[in-house]
């Protein structure tokens, strides 16, 4: 049974490990292309390995089942823009800049594949891992932000749920079409504003422009 998938993201981070893992790694991007195309919920183990042009038994050596497997990939994709994210503003100090650049990179990211991108999106309201992920870096900026005197709010989960699920509608709304390229600012200055920074310079810092920092989780190719 020849794969019907090149090497995706997972199995080029995996080219020189052992066969397990290889295996474990297309099964991943298989997973990605099918659960962006049908949806988590319509997706399946058969066409899983299918795609991946693997065994079904060899599924369950990797997988419990369709929810693990869409936790692995959510987490995974996410700690790969988190890591490039971190280190794209190394640099910055202020929190203001760093939730706003988190946000646009985090949706224009979202976007370079729809294939990842929908994974990413539909994945995020599934698990809780993935939230929970998310929130640990927003978590350590909002907290910047308040001891930094530009934040007005007292950080909770609502604070932080609703800071996130903007971000996910803008990346949902980007996805479908339903949105222009201005979502990313847009949303990052409803943000500053919800944080306590006032409007005028909300919309200042959420409007400038981003530098190049080369963000890349890899395309995945078409079946």
């Amino acid at each position: 049974m020849k794969p019907a998938l090149k090497a995706g993201l997972f199995s080029v981070q995996a080219r020189l490990q052992g066969k397990r893992d290889r295996t474990r790694a297309s099964l991943m991007d298989a997973a990605v292309h099918i659960f962006a195309r049908d949806g988590f919920k319509a997706a399946s183990v058969h066409e899983i390995t299918k795609i991946a042009g693997i065994a079904n038994g060899t599924f369950y050596t990797h997988f419990r089942d369709r929810e693990e497997i869409g936790a692995a990939v959510a987490f995974a994709l996410l700690n790969q823009i988190a890591i490039q994210t971190h280190a794209a503003m190394a640099q910055i100090e202020d929190a203001r800049l760093r939730t706003t650049m988190a946000t646009r990179l985090f949706i224009d990211l979202a976007l370079s594949n729809p294939d990842w991108g929908g994974a990413l999106f539909r994945a995020s309201w599934y698990f809780a891992t993935f939230r929970e992920a998310v929130t640990a870096y927003l978590r350590a900026d909002l907290k910047l932000g308040i001891s930094q005197g530009v934040f007005a709010i007292e950080l909770d989960d609502l604070v932080i749920d609703s800071f996130v699920s903007m971000t996910m509608t803008a990346v949902f709304g980007r996805l479908g079409g339903n949105l222009g390229p201005d979502a990313g600012p847009r949303v990052a200055e409803l943000q500053l504003i919800m944080l306590g920074v006032a409007p005028a310079t909300a919309r200042e810092i959420a409007w400038r422009d981003l530098p190049h920092v080369g963000l890349d989780l890899g395309i995945l190719p078409a079946p």
